[in-house]
């Protein structure tokens, strides 16, 4: 290997350290946001979870601003919300399909949920994380018209409107969130969900 060749090689090989370090210390953040809450969100109690030095967190997140950008983006390129039933032909099967995803996803992605809501109450006082939650609520809009569309190709028209169902939908999910934050059973509260689900979303009787 040339030297320049070999120069472009170390290169990349040291952008995917550098990545794979910012990785793991964002996803330590989300661990200490979904734990404590965005309070405790630091560059020194990132540190603490990990076997990086406070010095090292600083080099990668200079300040909680970076650590708070970087946790949403991670929450929104996870896609916490599930809608894809490419499958289902009739309304009420879409609808049964759609809460088990949703339970589903609440089992895997609870502690993104967690944040989201508490990011979205967090910045009803701190306008600073304001675009933030703007960003998270964005990602959930998009999949509530995702829903809307399937459900309206398969000829459902919503009366009220599919914006009241859709905040039917993010409540259940915020309650499923505090019982469980709150010490209750993970698959007994992601069924409740799932139930709950089912009676709220369209049917055909």
């Amino acid at each position: 290997m040339t030297q320049p060749l070999r120069n472009l090689a170390n290169s990349a090989a040291d952008d995917d350290v550098h990545e794979g370090r910012r990785h793991d210390l964002a996803v330590a953040a989300l661990h200490t946001w979904s734990e404590h809450g965005y309070s405790q969100v630091s560059v020194r109690n990132v540190a603490k979870r990990t076997r990086f030095s406070h010095g090292m967190v600083h080099y990668y997140f200079h300040s909680k601003d970076a650590l708070v950008a970087e946790c949403v983006r991670l929450i929104t390129d996870a896609h916490i919300f599930a809608s894809d039933s490419a499958d289902v032909t009739d309304v009420t099967n879409y609808s049964r399909t759609l809460a088990a995803a949703l339970s589903d996803s609440f089992r895997k992605n609870r502690r993104l949920h967690r944040i989201r809501y508490d990011l979205r109450n967090q910045s009803q006082f701190e306008p600073s994380l304001r675009d933030y939650a703007a960003e998270v609520e964005d990602d959930r809009e998009k999949w509530q018209q995702e829903v809307q569309a399937r459900y309206e190709s398969l000829n459902w028209h919503f009366a009220p409107p599919f914006d009241l169902l859709a905040e039917q939908i993010d409540a259940l999910i915020e309650r499923a969130v505090r019982d469980e934050l709150l010490g209750a059973d993970l698959e007994d509260t992601a069924e409740r969900l799932r139930q709950d689900l089912v009676q709220v979303l369209p049917k055909v009787h």
